[in-house]
């Protein structure tokens, strides 16, 4: 019987921190990265549900940011996050911006800079 405790405590144990492995890479925190070749700036921080830097909110559910401020019209726009890349279009013209330190911030950083 303590055997089976032991193995039923280990597994839930593994579902667990597989489950917020799977979380955590998968979350929007942290400072974004303008990248391309004649650019390597930082474009905003996501905290939580709110940008910083620029003025938005994130509703996850939907996939869209609310942009708010003074200096521009507030709208709502779609994005996407995929493997530390946040695509959307807050200008005018789709832009991606890259996690830093994520893969994708590094390919960028070779692609551009590293020549």
């Amino acid at each position: 019987m303590k055997r089976f405790f032991t193995l039923l405590f280990l597994s839930l144990s593994a579902l667990l921190l597989l489950a917020c492995s799977k979380q955590s890479s998968n979350s929007l925190d942290g400072e974004y990265y303008w990248i391309n070749e004649s650019r390597n700036e930082v474009a905003f921080t996501i905290s939580g549900n709110k940008g910083e830097a620029d003025a938005f909110i994130i509703d996850k559910d939907s996939s869209t940011i609310e942009l708010t401020g003074s200096d521009i019209i507030n709208r709502k726009e779609n994005y996407a996050f995929k493997d530390g890349v946040f695509t959307v279009d807050i200008s005018g013209t789709k832009q991606d911006y890259y996690k830093k330190d994520s893969e994708a911030y590094k390919e960028a950083m070779k692609k551009y800079y590293d020549k």
